[in-house]
């Protein structure tokens, strides 16, 4: 396993990450358990699990994967806050466009109430934000084989 280093990354809202890079090949796998975020915290395994779930989907086989792990620091109030809102903007933009294309097919008494499920499901889909909560962001990428293989996964650590 290469370890390429760590940097610091600042996001949208001025939420700050920690970047580790590390380069690695099949036989390799079994040491990213050893790896240690400390960003993490008391999460550490959790971010450790979802690194090895992240590599496993690649199915890199012998080819090198170059993974990217990062770790933001806590959220602040107004950070979480903005998240929010734009969680907000989204549910209200898949209620509307929902809404709109059924009242175009039936009437409007069908498209509200779709569109009032919509906003519904979206904002049970949709993460909510706190202050305190960490973000990770877990990046894979493969190259040959089939061709360039890319992922991503999320994940946050709840306060």
């Amino acid at each position: 396993m290469k370890f390429e280093g760590t940097f610091q990354y600042m996001g949208n809202h001025g939420i700050v990450f920690n970047v580790s890079q590390i380069t690695l090949t099949d036989s390799e796998r079994g040491r990213l358990r050893e790896l240690h975020f400390g960003e993490a915290r008391s999460a550490h395994y959790e971010v450790n699990s979802k690194v090895v779930e992240t590599y496993d989907r690649m199915l890199a086989k012998g080819l090198p994967c170059v993974m990217k792990i990062g770790i933001s620091k806590p959220l602040t109030r107004q950070q979480g806050d903005t998240l929010n809102a734009q969680r907000t903007k989204v549910a209200n933009l898949a209620a509307s466009a929902f809404a709109a294309a059924t009242s175009a097919v039936a009437t409007s008494y069908v498209g509200v109430p779709v569109g009032a499920g919509v906003r519904a499901y979206a904002n049970d889909l949709l993460p909510t934000y706190h202050a305190g909560d960490v973000l990770v962001s877990i990046e894979a990428q493969v190259n040959g084989g089939i061709g360039p293989q890319h992922t991503t996964s999320t994940l946050i650590i709840k306060t």
